[in-house]
């Protein structure tokens, strides 16, 4: 049950089915600002050659090009082209389905929808193109994603977590600041630091550390948000931060992915995944199965689609912290991944990373870093991907392959050099 395969044929393993790509998170987040990116685009060289990838936005045609020129990524592209983020895809393919349902006539095959986030609009799109939904009902995604509830299912499975509090912010109630102020207080007696963090896990919503000075500040800060609940815990000392990645396919069956390391800056914020040194045998047993336990709940709830689990290590214990239930970051660079050992050879090592460096065209970056760019030949090289808002605001996403921790290290290195960057 826990080998790993291939998340492409947890999707779909028949040829006869239109895998169509929808990497669009709006669905995830109903508050959208400015620090919102759809990334739609991510699912371009996530895309075998006769998938359909459908973007929000443009078609870079210079990176398109790039990957077909590798052999990777679809010839199937469908662009809305949309200005507005009023719109998630799911709702704009609804609105406007006859560019894809062309080439699902064109191909004739069963189509099979793929969103990063399930919510009714998801299968709502699914339902007006005639496909499957390789996804979740909304209750389920909801009950999943959610924190407070997250951590209520592993106490039912006997799996143990972080002993917190779930809290309700009222900022109506003039008592309810004092409230909270007391439940930190009281992990604070026992621990140094504290963490506040929303039961969503929305981007840019609560997820603050506290050692007891600023919580009516944070509190101001919490209101203000909008959040309306949080999880108080006290902040233990991490060895490490895993991420269990599983998939659900169509028929409830469970499919393991893979047990990823992951970096967080200053102990919560995420800004990369490596695999490839396994952890200690007592470690993977324990989260696997762990995990696995969780899994099965879930099909039982009627889950389907991704999930991926993030654990903390600690001298305390092993703890699961959040269930990402839907495509993760880190999966599509799974699907990428595979797509290149298709091509090539195994990759040992491999580190997904976000970017930011000075805005520039993809062809700018591809001669700023061409002695190290991923060329199907190189056995160490960077691939990089999510470009879309490159030439506008300097953010991408690159994957390190390397045959080796030392080489992944250099590679790191070298590309930080050349791009004077920093990795967030």
């Amino acid at each position: 049950m826990t080998t790993c395969q291939p998340l492409r044929k947890c999707i779909s393993s028949s040829a006869d089915e239109l895998i169509i790509y929808g990497a669009d998170n709006f669905a995830q987040f109903p508050r959208r600002d400015a620090s919102i990116q759809s990334k739609c685009d991510r699912a371009l060289p996530a895309a075998c050659q006769d998938d359909l990838v459908v973007l929000r936005g443009k078609l870079d045609r210079e990176y398109h090009s790039w990957l077909r020129s590798h052999g990777l990524g679809s010839d199937y592209v469908v662009e809305y082209k949309a200005l507005s983020r009023e719109l998630s895809l799911s709702e704009l393919i609804i609105n406007d389905p006859e560019p894809i349902l062309k080439i699902i006539r064109e191909t004739d095959r069963k189509p099979v929808y793929v969103p990063w986030f399930s919510r009714r609009m998801e299968a709502e799109a699914a339902k007006t193109l005639g496909a499957d939904l390789f996804g979740a009902p909304e209750a389920a995604t909801l009950k999943y994603n959610d924190k407070s509830d997250f951590k209520t299912v592993c106490r039912q499975l006997d799996v143990p977590v972080v002993v917190g509090d779930s809290f309700t912010i009222h900022p109506e109630n003039s008592a309810n600041a004092g409230e909270m102020a007391r439940v930190v207080n009281r992990h604070l007696s026992t621990h140094e630091t504290v963490i506040i963090r929303g039961t969503l896990g929305e981007f840019g919503l609560s997820l603050y550390k506290t050692t007891g000075d600023d919580i009516p500040d944070l509190y101001r800060k919490i209101a203000a948000s909008g959040e309306k609940m949080v999880i108080i815990e006290p902040f233990l000392s991490v060895i490490s931060t895993p991420n269990d990645q599983w998939a659900i396919d169509r028929n409830g069956d469970i499919r393991h992915l893979g047990l990823a390391d992951q970096i967080c800056e200053g102990g919560m914020v995420h800004i990369s995944t490596q695999e490839g040194q396994p952890p200690s045998q007592r470690i993977h047993n324990y989260i696997t199965q762990a995990s696995l336990k969780i899994a099965k709940h879930m099909v039982e709830f009627g889950y389907r689609g991704v999930l991926g689990i993030d654990y903390i290590v600690t001298d305390e214990g092993i703890f699961p912290v959040e269930n990402n239930a839907r495509f993760n970051g880190s999966s599509y660079a799974r699907l990428i991944i595979d797509n290149i050992e298709n091509l090539t050879t195994p990759i040992e090592y491999w580190k997904f990373i976000k970017i930011k460096t000075l805005p520039c065209s993809f062809f700018e970056l591809t001669q700023r870093i061409e002695n190290v760019l991923y060329d199907g030949k190189k056995i160490n090289s960077v691939f990089p991907f999510n470009c879309n808002a490159l030439p506008l605001t300097g953010d991408f996403t690159v994957i390190l392959l390397a045959e080796d921790l030392n080489h992944l290290i250099y590679l790191e290195q070298l590309l930080k050099a050349k791009l004077n960057v920093s990795v967030f």
